[in-house]
């Protein structure tokens, strides 16, 4: 368990150490002697009123050759999901390669379909500010980038940029709403959910007292899960809320970051602890669980700071490293639930309690799977990112309802008292009735 404890202190520095604001869309722009040729700057959903604006105080180019930089080849530009060129951005940012052929129509700032050249640095000197703002009159999920085409032009930039939509026609600045419009509509969720976890804990709080003689730290954990998703969602509510009036999260997203790892970590090791039956029926994790616990650990961690760093940390993203995790994930998860099945099997023909947790383990194998299919594959197919939060957060929340119902505390002298008088077979093995 210290090695436990040493892995979880490393994998949560490293997420603290890579996650930094990323729901605000007043972006930063501070570059300093950058001769990066694709920099991602922001991905936001524009309605029919949407804006992007401008402001930078201090845009310096110098070329590092002998020959004058062609400034046409800089500035920024908005990629749509329908553009031509969007699939190779995608590969090409993904690899981290951004090399643009002579002679070709390489360059973002070269195509003219259904992307936007927001503008260049043409005719604007080696030395200039600019202060603008751009009306996006085309709904849908766009991303913002930096180009520079030129490779030995060095850009020094001081300012922001700003996206946004407008809650009504005009251009008051009170009227600006900085939330992506794929975002409205998750705060409302995100409250009733909040509401739905904090009854759910309720509920678990008195069952938990009622049989508290048989209450163990794994019906702690899962009390502590229930806890962490009501505060998880308490927390990013009022993340959204602040970054739809002012554009920032104003730090809340930090401890928004924090409840969302917490939250999959134990989420996750809830599973393994219950599938390795840890003091259900066995007081203690045998090493290769152990194993799994540290792997299923590391693969929360990755899979909650892998997709952030291409826009912090400018870290290249490849998707083929996530769904290679994923796949890893799913082995690791339902290792432990096959070694316990295998081993209470061999004896269940002769302990009674043996056979309703085997019962109630295929349960939980059948609910992962479930829970596998939607989040992992079903979401990829729904198209707007509120359907995807509604059909995922609704499957965290019915998972760990039943996986709470079926290895909730229940006295055993009860239970063993009513096999004794002759209760119906049904009830014996129900997953209410049956001890842990």
């Amino acid at each position: 368990m210290r090695t436990l404890k040493k892995l979880l202190t490393a994998v949560f520095l490293y997420f603290f150490i890579f996650t930094t604001p990323s729901t605000a869309h007043i972006a930063s722009l501070n570059l300093r002697s950058n001769n990066r040729q694709m920099i991602p700057i922001s991905d936001f959903e524009f309605t029919n009123v949407g804006h992007v604006s401008f402001v930078l105080s201090s845009i310096t180019v110098t070329s590092t050759s002998s020959q004058a930089s062609n400034e046409s080849r800089i500035g920024f530009f908005l990629q749509s999901r329908d553009d031509e060129f969007y699939l190779y951005t995608r590969e090409t940012r993904n690899q981290d390669i951004f090399e643009f052929k002579q002679n070709t129509i390489t360059c973002p700032l070269d195509f003219k379909s259904n992307s936007s050249v927001l503008f260049t640095f043409q005719n604007h000197g080696p030395q200039f500010s600019f202060n603008k703002s751009f009306a996006i009159t085309y709904s849908g999920i766009n991303s913002l980038f930096f180009i520079n085409c030129n490779n030995e032009s060095l850009v020094t930039i001081e300012g922001h940029a700003e996206l946004y939509n407008l809650n009504d026609g005009n251009g008051n600045g009170a009227n600006k709403n900085f939330l992506s419009a794929g975002l409205t509509k998750l705060p409302f969720l995100y409250i009733i959910f909040s509401f739905s976890y904090l009854t759910l804990l309720g509920f678990w709080i008195l069952v938990c007292f009622k049989n508290r003689r048989i209450f163990n730290r794994t019906h702690l954990l899962m009390g502590g899960l229930l806890v962490v998703n009501c505060v998880h969602f308490m927390c990013i509510t009022s993340d959204l809320h602040y970054v739809k009036i002012t554009g920032s999260a104003h730090g809340l997203d930090v401890v928004f970051y924090i409840f969302q790892l917490t939250r999959a970590v134990i989420f996750s090791t809830v599973i393994v602890l219950i599938s390795a039956g840890w003091f259900f029926w066995k007081p203690f994790l045998k090493r290769e669980e152990k194993l799994v616990l540290m792997i299923v650990i590391v693969l929360e961690v990755w899979g909650n700071v892998d997709p952030i760093l291409p826009w912090e940390a400018a870290v290249p993203y490849n998707k083929e490293n996530g769904s290679f995790a994923d796949v890893i994930y799913i082995f690791a998860i339902f290792f432990p639930m096959a070694l316990s099945i295998a081993s209470l099997n061999k004896i269940r023909e002769t302990d009674l309690n043996a056979e309703r947790n085997v019962g109630k383990l295929w349960l939980i194998v059948m609910l992962t799977i479930v829970y596998v299919l939607i989040t992992k594959i079903l979401l990829l197919a729904l198209p707007t990112r509120w359907e995807i939060n509604v059909v995922k957060e609704t499957t965290i929340f019915m998972f760990c309802m039943l996986m709470l119902c079926i290895f909730r505390p229940v006295d055993r002298t009860r239970v063993a008292n009513a096999d004794e008088t002759g209760l119906s077979n049904s009830n014996a093995n129900s997953c209410f009735d049956s001890p842990v």
